[in-house]
C-alpha cells in the first residue's frame, strides 16, 4: 500500500467531521424539553388538574334546570250526569323550572382545596420527569462524547501507524529490514483500521439513541459532532448542606410532599361523609289542558291556563346519615391508608436521593484520586514510547515490541479520558441533583 492510498483513507476517516454541525448539550436538552412526547402529556395533565379546580364559592351556585312534557290521555271516563262511559282524549302539557342549592356542606371547600394542591402536583410530577430526563439524556450525551474523543485518539496513532507502515515498506524493498516487520506492522495497521471502523460505528449508534432521546428524526448521525462540556470545579464532600438542599429542589421530594397534601384532604372528605348536609330548593310549575274531539267544550287559552295553574314550591331540605353499613367507615380507613402510604414513599424517595448523592461523592471522590494515577501512567508510556520509536526507527527493537509499546500508551491514554470524563459527568450529576439545574 503506497503512501497517497494511505492518505487517502486517512482524509476519509477525518474530512466528514469538516461539514458537521456542532451541537451542544444545551441545544440538545431543549430539543428534547420540546419534542418529548411525555411532556405533552405532562402539560395536558396539568391542564386537567387546572381545570378541574376552581373556587369554593362556585360550589354554592345553584342547580337550575327547565323540564317541560307534551302528552295524551286516551281512553274513557263516567260522565256523571248520566252515570255512563264516555270516551275521554285529553292533551296536556307541563313545565317546571327548578332550583337546588347546597347551604350547608363541609366538602365544598375541602375538595376544592384538595384540587389546588392537585394541579399544584401535576406541575410538580411534570418537573420531576423534566428532571429524570435530563439526567438520562445527560449520560447518553457524555457517553457519546467520550466515544468521539476516543475516536480522535485512534485517528491520531493511525497517522502514526500509517507512517511507519509506509516507511518499514520502503525500507524492505531496499532490503534493510525482514519482511517480517512489514507482516507485523502490517497487523497493526489493520487491527487499527478495525478499531476505528469499531468505534466509528459505536460513535453512530450512539449519536443515533441521542437523536431518538431527543425526538429529532430530520437530522442523521454523520452530520453532527458533540461539543465537549467545560470542566468543572469538584463539588465538595463534605458539605452536608448538599443532601439538604437536595431535599429542597428535588421535584420529586416536592410532588411526593403534595401527593400526601391531597390524600390528607381525601381523609378529611371521607369523615365529613358523618356530618349532615343542608341544601335550599325552590319549583315553579304551571301545566296547559285541552280535550280532544269532545264538541261543546270550552277551555281557557293557553297563557291564561299557564297563569291560574302556576305553582311555586320552596324549602329546605336536612340530610343527616345515620347508617350506611359502615361504608363511611371503611372509605375513611382506606383514606387513612393511602395518606400512610404516601408519607412512606416520600421518606423512601429522600432515601434514594440521599443514597445518590452518598454514592457519586464517594465516586468523585474515587475517580479524583485514579486520575492523579493514570496521568502519571500516561506520562510514563509516552517516555516509554518515545524511546520505543527511535530504537525502532534505528532498527534496535522490532515491530513486536514497537506495537506493545504504542499499545500501552492508548491504552493509558484510554483510562485518562475515561476517568476524566466520568469525573466531569458525576461533578454535573451531583450539582443538578442538589439544585435540580446546571
Amino acid at each position: 500500500m503506497n503512501a497517497i492510498k494511505l492518505l487517502g483513507i486517512l482524509l476519509l476517516l477525518t474530512c466528514p467531521a469538516l461539514a458537521q454541525e456542532v451541537w451542544t448539550f444545551k441545544k440538545c436538552l431543549e430539543l428534547g424539553l420540546q419534542n418529548n412526547l411525555d411532556f405533552k402529556i405532562n402539560q395536558l395533565e396539568i391542564l386537567s388538574a387546572e381545570a378541574t379546580h376552581r373556587s369554593a364559592a362556585l360550589e354554592y351556585l345553584p342547580i337550575v334546570g327547565f323540564g317541560g312534557t307534551h302528552s295524551y290521555s286516551i281512553g274513557s271516563t263516567i260522565d256523571p250526569a248520566t252515570n255512563s262511559r264516555v270516551s275521554s282524549k285529553i292533551q296536556s302539557d307541563n313545565f317546571s323550572l327548578n332550583a337546588n342549592m347546597n347551604l350547608i356542606n363541609f366538602n365544598t371547600f375541602t375538595e376544592a382545596r384538595r384540587n389546588k394542591i392537585a394541579a399544584l402536583r401535576a406541575r410538580a410530577d411534570k418537573e420531576a420527569a423534566e428532571s429524570e430526563y435530563t439526567l438520562t439524556l445527560l449520560e447518553n450525551y457524555f457517553t457519546a462524547v467520550y466515544t468521539q474523543e476516543l475516536l480522535k485518539i485512534q485517528q491520531s496513532q493511525f497517522e502514526n501507524a500509517v507512517f511507519n507502515l509506509n516507511r518499514i515498506q520502503k525500507e524492505v524493498e531496499i532490503g534493510s529490514k525482514p519482511k517480517s516487520d512489514l507482516y507485523d506492522m502490517q497487523v497493526s495497521y489493520a487491527q487499527e483500521e478495525n478499531n476505528i471502523l469499531e468505534t466509528t460505528q459505536l460513535l453512530e449508534n450512539q449519536k443515533l439513541l441521542l437523536l431518538q432521546l431527543i425526538n429529532v428524526t430530520n437530522v442523521t448521525p454523520n452530520t453532527i459532532v458533540l461539543e465537549a462540556l467545560a470542566d468543572l470545579e469538584a463539588t465538595p464532600l463534605s458539605d452536608i448542606s448538599i443532601y439538604q438542599n437536595a431535599v429542597s429542589n428535588s421535584p420529586k421530594i416536592k410532588s411526593a410532599l403534595l401527593n400526601e397534601a391531597v390524600l390528607q384532604k381525601n381523609v378529611t372528605i371521607e369523615k365529613n361523609n358523618y356530618l349532615p348536609v343542608v341544601s335550599a330548593f325552590y319549583s315553579y310549575s304551571s301545566f296547559y289542558y285541552q280535550p280532544l274531539n269532545q264538541p261543546g267544550a270550552t277551555v281557557n287559552p293557553f297563557w291564561t291556563q299557564l297563569n291560574d295553574n302556576k305553582n311555586h314550591y320552596v324549602g329546605l331540605q336536612l340530610s343527616v346519615p345515620i347508617f350506611n353499613g359502615l361504608k363511611t367507615h371503611r372509605d375513611v380507613q382506606l383514606a387513612k391508608i393511602e395518606h400512610q402510604k404516601s408519607q412512606v414513599s416520600t421518606e423512601q424517595e429522600k432515601l434514594k436521593l440521599r443514597q445518590a448523592i452518598e454514592q457519586e461523592t464517594t465516586k468523585q471522590q474515587q475517580n479524583a484520586t485514579l486520575i492523579t494515577k493514570l496521568q502519571d501512567t500516561q506520562a510514563f508510556a509516552e517516555k516509554s514510547f518515545r524511546t520505543t520509536q527511535v530504537k525502532f526507527t534505528n532498527g534496535l527493537v522490532e515491530a513486536v515490541v514497537f506495537t506493545a509499546s504504542k499499545n500501552q500508551l492508548l491504552t493509558a491514554q484510554y483510562s485518562l479520558l475515561k476517568a476524566k470524563f466520568t469525573l466531569q459527568y458525576i461533578s454535573l450529576k451531583i450539582r443538578f441533583l442538589e439544585f435540580n439545574q446546571f
